[in-house]
């Protein structure tokens, strides 16, 4: 299993629990998924929960997987509704819902695990989507994030860990990628968007960048 145990204690800890829905998910959803009323949409990693109400307003089939199982219980316990369809799984080694999804998408939870089982996650959505269906990806990590050099190389050149302090202390492995890279894992479907932001604070001055890839592809149809 590639979740990070690491995750799970956070979560307990009452750390990393964002809870409002990130509005590039939501613009990117918007803008390129326009007929989703009673779609089958599955979310990887949905963390706290912060996109459900989101997908609730509209009026999707919500599934999601979550590696913490401390947190699908605090899920199921806020959505009851939904108990069914938020399932404590590793999305890189398994899916466990019925394919044929018209949606699946991520907000910066594959991209916390190593290349290899990324490349799994990837092959298991291409499996799960329908023709023509659609995956989007939120906060890629960029290797232009000046996070990706403070890290330790773990198992492959774009996967960091060790991190003593910031946003990635105490959470495990961080994938970062170049165009190049996600031109490489994303090679089976279609590329609708590849998106690079890159934020650098001004005031006050932190001598630091973020800076993540948002990710639009489709599986064709076949």
């Amino acid at each position: 299993m590639s979740f990070s145990a690491e995750w799970d204690q956070r979560y307990k800890e009452n750390t990393h629990l964002s809870i409002w829905p990130w509005s590039d998910l939501v613009s990117l959803v918007r803008r390129h998924c326009k007929q989703l009323d009673r779609a089958r949409v599955l979310e990887l990693g949905c963390g706290a929960g912060a996109n459900i109400p989101f997908f609730q307003s509209l009026g999707v089939q919500y599934h999601a997987m979550e590696g913490s199982e401390s947190m699908v219980r605090r899920l199921r316990d806020r959505f009851p509704a939904l108990g069914k369809t938020i399932a404590a799984a590793d999305f890189t080694v398994e899916h466990v819902f019925a394919p044929g999804f018209d949606l699946i998408v991520d907000r910066a939870s594959l991209t916390h695990n190593s290349t290899s089982a990324i490349e799994n996650g990837l092959r298991l959505t291409w499996e799960a989507l329908k023709p023509g269906a659609y995956f989007i990806g939120v906060d890629w990590f960029s290797t232009q994030y000046s996070e990706f050099e403070r890290g330790d190389e773990d198992v492959d050149e774009y996967t960091r860990t060790n991190y003593p302090d910031g946003p990635f202390a105490g959470v495990g492995r961080v994938h970062f990628s170049d165009l190049a890279h996600l031109r490489a894992l994303f090679s089976q479907f279609e590329v609708i968007l590849l998106e690079e932001k890159v934020i650098r604070r001004a005031v006050p001055d932190s001598r630091s960048q973020f800076a993540s890839w948002n990710v639009v592809v489709r599986k064709p149809n076949v």
